[in-house]
């Protein structure tokens, strides 16, 4: 086991070492093969940038000029291949700097606008893609914010009792609280005794005075207070004087 980790680790190793040396003997061959362009010399260019191509180079320098080398030699339609790979290979990975506007500065004319516009389709096709990505990772936030704001938030309508988690322990009872012991009835309300009546309007011609009424403590609530006596009728009047008659004027003649 140990035996096999350790080579799994050398290995690594090896690899890591050797990709800066390829990608070092990748970069001679296409400076090789640029330089044998710029000096007319289109089949030993088409030589060094095809082994760069072949032996795995993402430079999209090499297939701009592997293109160029094949319009020179009359090969346009494989020309434009190289031109949309190079292009395609130069908007797709960002991490790289291979400073292409420099390296095709020499090359004017038609065939720079040929490239150019296979440049142009590749960052509208590039900036179309990223914004679809840019929208699907927008539409997921979206989802799991909802789908984590549907499980936080209770069920309407239901006791609390339901939403809890399932496997979660139930929460214990709590105990009704007992009634407290009801009033005891109140005693009946004792009859009140009855209002002692008035005392009747003295007479001034009465002979004896009118008893003053018994004070109400000494009344015994169950039975009626004594009626007073009704007063005396006061004395009739003297009848008036009878005139005299005519016959017994003595002044009359």
């Amino acid at each position: 086991m140990l035996r096999k980790l350790l080579l799994v680790i050398a290995g690594g190793l090896v690899l890591c070492s050797a990709s800066p040396a390829q990608d070092d003997i990748l970069a001679h061959f296409y400076g090789k093969g640029v330089h044998r362009y710029f000096a007319r010399d289109y089949a030993g260019a088409f030589e060094y940038l095809n082994k760069a191509i072949e032996n795995g180079s993402d430079d999209p320098r090499c297939y701009y000029f592997r293109g160029l080398t094949y319009l020179n030699l009359g090969r346009e339609e494989e020309a434009h291949d190289d031109f949309r790979q190079g292009a395609e290979l130069e908007m797709r990975d960002t991490t790289k700097v291979f400073s292409v506007s420099k390296a095709l500065e020499r090359i004017q004319g038609r065939n720079r606008m040929i490239i150019e516009e296979y440049r142009d389709d590749a960052r509208l096709q590039a900036r179309i893609e990223a914004e679809k990505v840019r929208r699907a990772r927008y539409e997921e936030l979206r989802r799991e914010e909802a789908r984590v704001l549907d499980q936080s938030a209770p069920a309407v309508g239901l006791p609390q009792d339901c939403t809890t988690a399932p496997g979660a322990p139930a929460a214990p009872a709590v105990p009704a609280p007992e009634a407290a012991p009801s009033a005891p009835p109140a005693p009946a309300a004792a009859p009140e005794p009855a209002a002692p009546a008035a005392p009747a309007a003295a007479d001034p011609s009465s002979a004896e005075p009118t008893q003053p009424a018994a004070p109400a403590d000494e009344m015994q609530p169950s039975e009626p207070p004594a009626a007073s006596p009704a007063p005396e009728a006061p004395p009739a009047a003297p009848p008036a004087p009878t005139p005299p008659a005519a016959d017994d004027n003595p002044f009359a003649t």
